[in-house]
């Protein structure tokens, strides 16, 4: 990496300057060279292309309300990542089109040659701590060369780089100047001196490419102290054989060796907690993190599944990427040598509520062998912003899975004031005319699960349960819960029906009569689902003062069992 030592100021007097130009003759050129990858290169300006002021080289503070517009002042010093096979290089630069927003002269280019990695970037430092206690906003134009591109603000501690926040932005427009915003919170204050920048952030950095920035400034509300919700019960015990598992994490079994759960290369935060007792890996302001088994790889060959336990309060997109390393058991790169990977991913995961995936092997479609597994990848989406909590992260043989529950389904936690429940140890229920009606076609037994009272449906199709006799008025209800434990079923279904204001049904959307019908396919075998619905998905549900039935269906159907606990509504 280079590095040019520039004056500190610069003035216009010519004496002066002779003596300066004097002491770049006789001073040594102070280089220090990276061998592989090639070296970046920081490119002073030659002339000045604005007229009004020569550029004084700073350490930015962007406390003062004012923009870093790089006409004037700017930073020294940048620091460059990621060159693998390709660099980076900045430059004070013309404004490749200075009308619109940006009319200024001078803007920083940013050149990146093909082959850098998709995370390349480079970062500059602030002088002090940014101060987010009145304005949150970070806004900064950028001139990118296609629409579409993700633009990362990373901001770091100097001192800690596990002190970190990062916000994507995306670009709209090609070749022309647009100011892109990036949301923090006041929480946020006080904490990050360090501005970390990626340009087309995971893109395909096949060809060299040229970005602009200009004028960064911290404007305008848009956070807040409010902190994000927090699981409150522990995830789902696992109801698996374990003769038939290998653990990397989870109480309910002997874990095989894990090198980290934070490699240095991740983008986010690491923090080990419990809850109810309950170990728990917790990543914040999470991007990617890398979790590593390269000194004891794993041999999944006799594995059909991989499962993994989240809950976020936050993340639209979910993915996971298992790598294996191959018979040599040394990285070569993506798709390099023996090396296989593959990534799976979750859109709209739910919210705010233990979340338990299950994905047979074969869907990682690129993972062709499966007995060096050597890295598990979490990443999410909006990048940096999103809280992860996971558990329970094994492979198993399918042939393990129990058949009944061992453990109880979770108990509820909501105020009782707030609850109409149909059947649950936690509350009151209200009654409930039949769990089993006579056109049933299922097998219905009452059991208990560790001393927990629970419904028993074998041999499903399909089961009504009906409230015909004490229909439930629902105006004040927001959701419908559910806990569901199934060793076999595909898919179940769930229907709730309204008989309408006559109280009577009259048939299939006949009369005042609604219902609707929601299908949850591949749902996780051998542990505890819990499921809280909004009303508002059961779309064709437009009346809900005279609630009447609930209908559970499996596939295949006469097939599966379904162990039912905690039915009630709730807001």
């Amino acid at each position: 990496m280079k590095k040019s030592n520039i004056p500190t100021v610069w003035q216009n007097n010519a004496t002066f300057f002779l003596g300066l130009l004097m002491a770049f003759v006789l001073l040594p050129a102070c280089e220090v060279e990276d061998d592989i990858p090639p070296p970046s290169a920081y490119v002073a300006p030659e002339d000045n292309p604005n007229e009004g002021c020569f550029l004084l080289f700073v350490v930015p503070n962007l406390n003062d309300g004012e923009a870093l517009d790089f006409e004037c002042e700017g930073p020294e010093e940048y620091t460059f990542f990621g060159e693998r096979d390709g660099s980076i290089t900045i430059s004070y630069a013309d404004n490749p089109d200075n009308t619109g927003i940006n009319t200024s002269d001078r803007a920083v280019e940013v050149v990146q040659t093909a082959g850098v990695e998709g995370w390349a970037g480079f970062f500059f430092d602030l002088s002090e701590k940014i101060d987010f206690s009145v304005n949150q906003t970070v806004k900064i134009k950028v001139y990118s060369p296609g629409a579409g591109q993700d633009i990362n603000l990373k901001l770091e501690d100097q001192t800690d780089g596990s002190i970190a926040k990062e916000i994507v932005a995306t670009t709209t427009v090609a070749n022309e100047w647009e100011e892109l915003s990036f949301v923090f919170s006041s929480g946020d204050s006080d904490k990050f001196d360090r501005v970390v920048l990626f340009f087309d952030f995971f893109g395909p950095k096949a060809e060299t490419t040229t970005h602009y920035f200009d004028d960064i400034i911290v404007v305008e509300g848009g956070g807040t102290t409010g902190e994000d919700p927090v699981p409150t019960v522990a995830a789902p015990t696992p109801g698996i054989d374990p003769a038939r598992v290998i653990s990397m994490f989870s109480d309910a079994y002997t874990d095989v060796a894990v090198d980290t759960w934070r490699t240095a290369w991740s983008i986010g935060a690491l923090e080990d907690t419990e809850i109810q007792g309950d170990a728990v890996k917790v990543y914040t302001d999470l991007t990617v993190v890398g979790v590593e088994t390269v000194n004891s790889q794993i041999d999944a060959t006799a594995m059909t599944h991989f499962h993994t336990d989240i809950w976020t309060p936050n993340a639209t997109t979910f993915r996971i990427k298992l790598v294996d390393f191959g018979a040599n058991g040394a990285y070569d790169g993506p798709g390099v040598g023996d090396d296989v990977e593959h990534e799976y991913i979750i859109e709209n995961p739910t919210q705010a509520a233990w979340v338990g995936i299950d994905i047979p092997l074969t869907d990682f479609t690129g993972l062709t062998t499966r007995a060096n597994i050597a890295q598990l990848i979490y990443s999410t989406a909006p990048a940096g912003q999103t809280t992860i909590y996971v558990d329970n992260v094994y492979f198993y043989d399918e042939t393990g899975i129990l058949t009944e529950p061992m453990v109880a389904a979770p108990t509820p936690t909501l105020d009782a004031a707030d609850v109409i429940s149909m059947f649950s140890d936690a509350y009151t229920d209200v009654a409930v005319d039949t769990w089993r009606t006579v056109w049933s076609n299922a097998m219905l037994e009452d059991v208990e699960v560790a001393g927990n009272a629970t419904k028993k449906y074998s041999n499903l199709a399909f089961v009504g349960a009906e409230t015909v006799m004490n229909q439930i008025d629902l105006a004040e209800m927001t959701h419908f819960h559910v806990d569901v434990w199934t060793p076999d079923a595909a898919a179940f279904r769930i229907k709730l029906v309204d008989f309408g204001a006559n109280g009577a049904y009259d048939g299939p959307g006949v009369g005042d009569d609604t219902e609707h019908e929601l299908e949850y396919g591949s749902p996780m075998l051998g542990e505890w689902i819990s499921l809280d619905i909004p009303l508002a998905d059961f779309e064709g549900l437009t009346s809900r003062n005279n609630f009447a039935q609930l209908i559970f269906s499996a596939d295949p159907s006469g097939a599966p069992t379904l162990f039912i606990d905690n039915v009630y509504f709730h807001r």
